[in-house]
């Protein structure tokens, strides 16, 4: 029991400190304060072929496309559930674009976002995402191409869906006891 507790207290120690900032766990990583980044999704209707999920990541801070948006796709890349990247890259505009083929089920565009902004110290920025969702239809509803579309600045940071364990059930299966 003993051998545990110097372990147990450099743990408790460390665990106290990396919680003590109050921000939000995902933007204290990428090193972003707390925001909103504007966040639109629509669907499209497909009569054939797999649906996909597509997000066109709006991003500030790339200075070339072979550079900055090589590292960019090679961190999207070691992303589970992302598929392909397409990097956008127009010389003199404030903002350039990844469009990334992923799949919902794997990955959300929360952990896209912190995948690009955790590069080089948060060099890269990431300041809007449009989502487009293809759903299956029939054929009278592809003709239509759009069904719905949603508008909202919600925050990507902080998804609803992360559930994080307590730092009890943490210390107790550490302790084994």
């Amino acid at each position: 029991m003993s051998a545990k507790q110097p372990f147990l207290f450099l743990f408790s120690a460390s665990l106290i400190m990396s919680c003590s900032s109050g921000g939000d766990p995902v933007s204290d990583a990428v090193g972003v304060a707390s925001g909103s980044i504007e966040r639109v999704v629509s669907e499209v209707v497909v009569s054939s072929g797999v649906p996909v999920t597509k997000a066109d990541l709006v991003i500030e801070g790339m200075t070339c496309e072979m550079m900055c948006g090589g590292s960019i796709k090679k961190a999207l890349a070691k992303v589970d559930g992302v598929e392909s990247t397409e990097i956008i890259f127009t010389e003199g505009e404030e903002a350039d674009h990844a469009v990334v083929t992923y799949d919902e089920a794997e990955v959300s565009d929360a952990e896209l976002v912190a995948a690009i902004q955790a590069l080089y110290d948060g060099q890269y920025q990431v300041k809007g995402i449009s989502i487009t969702r293809q759903v299956k239809g029939s054929a009278s509803t592809g003709a239509r191409e759009v069904d719905a579309v949603e508008e909202s600045k919600v925050s990507v940071y902080a998804p609803a869906a992360i559930l994080l364990p307590s730092v009890i059930t943490i210390l107790g299966r550490i302790l084994g006891e």
